[in-house]
């Protein structure tokens, strides 16, 4: 009973047998370049994208893309399927951060990824005063009411990496051990929904 258990266990595997081999032969016989869409990287989490290769580390998981705020809240939180360019998340972001919160901020600051022509008019056109990306190249500039505003809005998006480690470290986000996608999401959200009633329960202990 339990050999026959085993067997059928080893033919649900069978389909991504198929696929690894289709996988492999498309590449290493026949040459092609196999699109990431289409390759599979664990056998047990099969929604599992590459999201760190090249020169770095290469790491496994989903891409998270985060948006906070002055009071250090996350008022934004995507878990992204492959592994999209920074500068292809800034528009859809910030029109997420209007339609939710039906306001339109006076600052944005990201990282150099997100910095891009396109995003820095689509900013303004949206009505966003002050618009910096913390790395610059080419002819592109930051666009500010003030030196000293570009200055501390700079400063300040070094701060927020402080928030960033706080919540991997504090609230696990290096691994997930849930299973399946679905779980993946759920724990994402649910450390994000845990670090801000932290950060809101420290303001009001902060006024008592």
């Amino acid at each position: 009973m339990r050999a026959l258990l085993i067997i059928e266990e080893l033919k649900k595997l069978l389909p991504l047998m198929e696929k690894v081999y289709d996988m492999t032969w498309r590449k290493q016989i026949n040459g092609e370049q196999v699109c990431n869409d289409e390759k599979l990287f664990s056998i047990y989490e099969q929604h599992t994208d590459i999201i760190v290769k090249g020169q770095r580390e290469v790491k496994f998981g989903h891409k998270i893309n985060l948006a906070s705020g002055k009071s250090n809240l996350i008022l934004s939180c995507e878990v992204l399927k492959g592994n999209p360019s920074d500068s292809k998340l800034y528009q859809n972001t910030i029109d997420k951060i209007v339609n939710d919160y039906k306001i339109v901020p006076r600052d944005s600051v990201t990282d150099g990824g997100y910095a891009s022509k396109e995003n820095s008019e689509y900013a303004q056109g949206k009505g966003i005063v002050n618009i910096v990306f913390n790395k610059i190249v080419g002819s592109l500039k930051n666009i500010t009411s003030s030196r000293s505003m570009e200055t501390r809005l700079k400063k300040w998006r070094s701060g927020i990496e402080a928030v960033i480690s706080n919540l991997k470290r504090g609230y696990k986000l290096f691994r997930c051990n849930w299973k399946g996608e679905a779980h993946f999401k759920q724990k994402i959200l649910w450390s994000v929904l845990a670090y801000n009633i932290r950060v809101m329960t420290a303001a009001v202990v902060a006024k008592l």
